[in-house]
């Protein structure tokens, strides 16, 4: 199955830079995605009552939003057949020229009881190329995690507001600007072909086909059996306006008991319509803004920001930029140099002052060249 990360796979590119801050891998976060496994039986369930999570209602004026959804978007597949290829990756695309909004409902049940939850809305522009994405957690989700995580892509800029943690801003970092990808990512899990079931209904103010998924469309997760599973594409443009999955498995993501079964719910809409205008996240810099109290090489790109942590990628070679660091920290005799470990195309280097400590730590860079993370520790 292809893996999409919960939110948190920002934080890897931070800590890219600075490895001694932390030990979590890729495979350690949880996915978007519901990894359900459903076990042998029959169980006679209704589908549970879910209410979508709240959205801010807003006024939306002329000057508040730049670009109006479009009804023109260019075709992602044809939705005439009785059936739909289910591995054709196209289907799950972003639909073209439209703002739109998408909200998740992920949900797990045992005993009649809600033991995790994961919602989550999101909003698109178009003009600007932006996205604000955010998640609301609880129950046994929220553990560890904390209960609301907030994403924002405004262009080339990225802002994430974690639990517990101040503004973090990436600058010349993009990825999280299509909420539909990140929400949906069935490009992986959902296989073979769906059969259509009519009449066609109209979701979320979409014309929509409808399709009965069934046990040989979840074939990577070995099921067996499932209690309600659709899927509905807009006839005029191709793309998912709404993917229902209802069973029962076990999820380490909404359950801290990994071996406990239980009723799993997931709901994703997709609903095109104008969206106000995404602004930089209330108490995040600007990437525009960013600034360093450190040296920092006049090449430098990719600039990330975060509270005791700065990082970016230069072109300067790996030696040069050593020895620029050793030089500039060191001149004023404000920091001395405590331990330097080089293993190229990896080094740390510790600095010691009245201030605390600085490691500056090198890596490479996602463009050929040298990433350099200098976090500051009291």
């Amino acid at each position: 199955m292809k893996k999409k990360l919960l939110i948190l796979a920002l934080i890897g590119w931070l800590l890219v830079a600075c490895n001694s801050v932390g030990e979590s891998t890729a495979d350690d976060l949880p996915t978007v995605v519901p990894t359900i496994v459903i076990n042998e039986g029959s169980a006679e369930s209704n589908v549970p009552v879910v209410e979508e999570a709240p959205v801010d209602e807003e006024v939306v004026s002329e000057n508040e939003v730049e670009t109006a959804v479009t009804t023109e978007t260019e075709s992602n597949q044809a939705t005439d057949s009785d059936v739909v290829d289910l591995d054709e990756i196209i289907l799950y695309e972003e639909p073209q020229g439209m703002d739109y909004r998408t909200t998740l409902q992920f949900t797990m049940s045992v005993d009649g009881a809600v033991v995790g939850a994961a919602t989550a809305q999101g909003s698109r522009t178009v003009s600007p190329n932006a996205s604000n994405m955010v998640f609301t957690l609880s129950g046994d989700a929220a553990s560890g995690l904390g209960e609301t995580m907030t994403m924002t892509q405004i262009e080339d800029a990225f802002y994430a507001i974690l639990p517990s943690q101040n503004c973090i801003t990436l600058a010349g970092q993009s990825g999280f600007e299509n909420p539909f990808d990140l929400f949906l990512d069935t490009g992986g899990f959902l296989t073979d072909d769906a059969q259509r079931a009519l009449p066609d209904e109209t979701i979320n103010g979409v014309d929509s086909a409808h399709y009965i998924l069934n046990a040989q469309n979840f074939a990577s997760w070995d099921v067996a059996e499932i209690y309600e599973a659709d899927l509905y594409v807009a006839k005029g443009g191709g793309y998912v306006t709404r993917l229902v999955i209802f069973g029962r498995g076990v999820n380490n993501l909404l359950n801290s008991d990994a071996s406990q079964e239980g009723d799993i719910f997931y709901e994703l809409n997709f609903i095109p319509e104008a969206v106000p205008a995404i602004a930089v996240p209330q108490g995040c810099a600007d990437a525009a803004e960013l600034t360093s109290e450190y040296p920092v090489l006049a090449d430098a790109t990719a600039v990330q920001s975060a509270p005791g942590l700065f990082s970016y990628e230069t072109q300067t070679s790996f030696d040069e930029v050593i020895a620029f660091y050793k030089e500039a920290l060191t001149a004023s005799g404000e920091w001395a140099v405590a331990q330097e470990i080089v293993q190229e195309p990896n080094a740390t280097i510790t600095f010691t002052g009245a201030d605390g400590t600085l490691m500056v730590n090198l890596g490479p860079g996602q463009n050929g060249g040298v990433l350099v993370g200098i976090l500051s520790m009291p």
